[in-house]
């Protein structure tokens, strides 16, 4: 099967001209292939090569101007074109996690197949040629397309919430935003990893980061339904509360409002507790009187 990007095509075939000149294997990767294959534009692009992406991201910023960065520990590199493009190439890689919701260890491995068995859920698990003589073949090892059809959520092995819980509430929001379910056996797994507080395992900062992700959807009720349903709010605080009303308002900052609001007496521990600037939890609290007539 073949899949044509929807968005960025003259950007998409540049970067498999210049890692074709290199000869290497190229692939746009993850969630935008998934939305391609859903007749939708992708937000963000990720490039993965089978080689050191460092002399594609030269060769970028020789012919757009920018700068990138390399993040050795994990194969990847952040370029930022002139132009205020962002764009994020990565070595094929696998993962291994030392402990449960440790950070992965990374180290190259061979294959495009390899890396996308270290990815969350099926659907995210496809890749797209960009090479001229293969552009648009896809990778598809784990039945992402099928899962799409289906319309649910599938994590790719039986351990996948205990290497990284993240991937929890990662499913809560993609099922939300696609009104899709959770596979079953992915769901029996989703509430193993609830019962045995497998979230309580990551740093307050890894949580603050899910949360925000799930407050920036365009209407995040069903996510937290499916959190909810799960007893996972706990993670975020025992008091929390997804309030009516909130998903009419637009943006992270104003539903955070609304949230410690409705937690009343326990809102301003919850949101001093998410390790967000000083100046940024006075702003809540000022929302918080000013819309809501409380006092945290």
């Amino acid at each position: 099967m073949n899949i044509t990007p929807l968005n960025d095509l003259p950007l998409i075939k540049e970067m498999g001209s210049l890692a074709s000149a290199l000869g290497l294997e190229s692939y746009a990767v993850g969630g935008c292939v998934r939305d391609w294959s859903m007749g939708r534009a992708g937000a963000d692009i990720d490039f993965l090569l089978s080689g050191d992406a460092a002399p594609v991201a030269e060769e970028l910023v020789k012919q757009h101007g920018g700068s990138f960065t390399r993040f050795g520990k994990f194969l990847t590199i952040r370029v930022f074109l002139e132009n205020g493009r962002r764009v994020d190439l990565a070595q094929f890689r696998r993962e291994t996690y030392a402990a449960p919701a440790a950070l992965p260890d990374v180290s190259a491995s061979g294959s495009v197949q390899e890396d996308l068995k270290r990815r969350d859920f099926s659907v995210n698990a496809m890749a797209v040629a960009i090479l001229p003589d293969s552009f648009g073949s896809v990778a598809d090892p784990f039945g992402g397309l099928a899962d799409i059809k289906a319309r649910r959520i599938r994590v790719l092995h039986t351990g996948s919430f205990i290497d990284d819980p993240t991937r929890l509430f990662r499913a809560a929001r993609f099922a939300g935003r696609f009104d899709w379910q959770l596979e079953e056996e992915t769901e029996e797994l989703a509430d193993k990893c609830v019962k045995e507080a497998m979230p309580a395992l990551l740093s307050r900062e890894r949580l603050r980061n899910e949360l925000f992700k799930l407050l920036e959807e365009k209407d995040p009720t069903e996510a937290f339904t499916i959190l909810r349903n799960l007893d996972a709010y706990r993670f975020f605080s025992k008091e929390f509360i997804w309030p009516s009303g909130a998903a009419g308002l637009a943006g992270a900052m104003p539903r955070l409002a609304a949230i410690a609001a409705a937690m009343g007496r326990s809102g301003a521990p919850f949101l001093e507790s998410l390790k967000l600037p000083g100046k940024t939890v006075a702003a809540i609290k000022r929302t918080v009187s000013g819309t809501y007539g409380k006092n945290l």
